[in-house]
């Protein structure tokens, strides 16, 4: 008796289950609207609230999109100065840390050299450069006062 009320469950639950299937094959379409109306009607709801916070979410996005990420070469472009020489200083740190992995050291010392080509571009941008030489620095030395 208890097996034939589990067979006609799980015959039931079959159809039922075959059911669904084609319902949602016939109406595959109609539910993807409604899904997609439902996800639409929510963001609109969702962003009107938040509208302010938004805008300045999209704003501080655009502003990290056109700068790019830390220690790209996008990055090296459009760095400050002082940029530069506090990112220079904090590589340096980790760059002297005995305690910190030494693959991790060797690439600071190859950001640094990067940082130091950057900053050598700010500061000497347009210049041409010469070497310190003074007549009393040494008889050898030309003189240029």
């Amino acid at each position: 008796m208890k097996e034939k009320k589990e067979t006609e469950q799980n015959l039931d639950e079959g159809t039922k289950k075959r059911e669904i299937i084609m319902y949602i094959k016939e109406h595959k379409t109609q539910l993807l609207f409604a899904g997609v109306s439902i996800t639409v009607v929510l963001t609109t709801v969702l962003g009107q609230k938040n509208k302010n916070m938004i805008i300045e979410l999209w704003n501080s996005l655009k502003k990290k999109i056109e700068r790019g990420s830390l220690y790209s070469s996008k990055w090296f472009e459009k760095a400050s100065l002082e940029e530069l020489e506090t990112a220079r200083k904090s590589v340096q740190q980790d760059y002297n840390n005995p305690r910190l992995d030494v693959d991790y050291r060797s690439e600071c010392w190859n950001l640094l050299k990067r940082i130091d080509n950057a900053i050598g571009i700010i500061k000497w941008g347009g210049k041409e450069y010469g070497y310190p030489v003074h007549s009393s620095n040494g008889w050898y030395l030309p003189s240029d006062d």
